[in-house]
């Protein structure tokens, strides 16, 4: 695996700093001869202005400062031609290498991806307008999405170089940022491209008014979104705050089990992990383990604190802690898609748990995930009446209840997970009480 990253990388680096570099070289080159013409200079000087314009009044969306001077780039394309592209392209370089800390080789390389997106949109616009049949709307709107789409190649192609990552989950990142405002900016661009070659450069008032009436709404828009997010932030630590208070007065009901529901919380959030679950389901496993036993707040103390073995009476109106935990949760509102970690984790693969008798794949994922952990942390613990089991003889129980008790698959990896830990780091796991804050906001990440 190690071979194969190196050699994508070097692949890469081959490409982005030698490609991307000889790509800018020649098409800078090709387009020179273009600037010298007398009738040239009032244009070069007008997108130098435009230019200067966009570096100066980006377009604020999230976390993101999107320049608009793609929008210029491309709308001096569709009027004259690759080399009004390239001169913008140069001109806004050497105002970001003013602004910003100086980085000659990702100058370059940056300059050679806007370049070679400047090429391929030239020469798709001077191929279509050889047909002379095809609208103009068409053509603008086709072109502003492949102007959008090399561009993103390109740029996430350099950027998984520098920073080692993978370059499909670069673009994915890139284009759920920005997308639909980048494509709206083009398009913007290509309309008011038309209307100057109808209408003449006096059109180019009302584009400005409208890209800084534009510019102010997006401003606002992702301003009150941002406040938005810092609220749901504050709820969610809110939550958080609440599930550890409530994890320490569910183990302060039996000080023989204290930070139990942490163990379980975390050992499920493990095992979801290793089987591939998205972040919010991995939380929500954990989540379900740090509430798993809520119900043993209604169970008597006389019974939930009782050192010798219980009676069948008593054992039946402890195994009751699931319902009443189902029903404390569904009661309050909230954390609703933790109620089958919270009622079916007894139940058993054969049929033969508690409290509905569930089997195989009627028990709910999450709740099958808990049962595993709860059971591994009940047989390491210590008791007042027993000492806890070596780690081994409690994965050889899970290893023997695969397939009867415990979901033979998820049995397989919980075993995995704690023969590869380090036996100190397993020590430390088993013996203490964890932070269930960290451990949620490690479940989040």
């Amino acid at each position: 695996m190690r071979k194969k990253i190196n050699l994508s990388n070097l692949i890469k680096g081959i490409v982005v700093q030698f490609g991307f570099v000889i790509a800018a070289i020649c098409i800078f080159y090709s387009s020179i001869s273009e600037w010298e013409p007398r009738e040239h200079w009032g244009v070069l000087f007008t997108y130098t202005l435009l230019t200067i314009f966009s570096c100066f009044t980006p377009v604020r969306i999230s976390n993101t400062i999107l320049t608009v001077n793609n929008a210029v780039i491309f709308s001096g394309i569709l009027l004259y031609g690759v080399w009004v592209g390239v001169w913008t392209a140069l001109i806004e370089s050497v105002i970001i290498a003013f602004l910003v800390r100086f980085h000659p080789l990702k100058a370059a390389i940056n300059i050679g991806q806007l370049l070679m997106t400047i090429w391929v949109v030239a020469a798709l616009n001077e191929w279509i307008n050889s047909f002379g049949t095809i609208s103009p709307i068409i053509s603008d709107i086709f072109l502003a999405v492949v102007y959008w789409f090399v561009n993103l190649m390109l740029c996430g192609l350099g950027i998984s170089y520098f920073y080692q990552n993978s370059w499909v989950q670069t673009v994915k990142a890139m284009a759920k940022g920005f997308t639909s405002t980048y494509l709206l900016l083009m398009i913007l661009a290509g309309v008011g491209s038309r209307l100057v070659e109808t209408y003449g450069p006096l059109t180019l008032i009302p584009m400005m008014i409208a890209f800084f009436t534009i510019n102010h709404v997006f401003h606002h828009y992702y301003e009150n979104l941002q406040r938005l997010q810092q609220k749901v932030e504050e709820v969610k630590s809110f939550n958080h705050n609440f599930l550890t208070a409530m994890a320490a007065s569910i183990d302060a009901r039996d000080h023989y089990t204290s930070g139990h529901s942490q163990r379980v919380a975390h050992w499920g959030k493990e095992i979801a992990k290793e089987i591939g679950l998205p972040a919010d389901k991995v939380e929500e496993v954990y989540v379900g383990g740090i509430l798993h036993d809520i119900g043993k707040i209604g169970i008597a103390d006389e019974i939930l604190n009782k050192k010798g073995k219980l009676t069948p009476e008593e054992y039946d109106t402890i195994k009751q802690h699931t319902v009443i935990g189902y029903e404390i949760i569904l009661q309050a509102g909230m954390f609703h898609e933790l109620l089958p970690a919270i009622r079916s984790h007894h139940e058993r693969m054969d049929g033969r748990g508690y409290p509905d008798g569930l089997m195989g794949d009627e028990i709910p994922l999450i709740a099958r995930i808990l049962a595993i952990s709860d059971s591994f942390d009940a047989m390491v613990a210590d008791r007042p009446y027993r000492k806890g089991l070596p780690v081994e003889e409690a994965l050889q129980e899970i290893r023997r209840g695969a397939g009867t008790q415990f979901d033979p698959e998820l049995a397989s990896h919980f075993v995995a997970i704690v023969e590869r830990l380090p036996p100190e780091e397993l020590q430390c796991i088993i013996g203490q009480e964890l932070n269930p804050k960290k451990q949620l906001q490690e479940a989040n990440s």
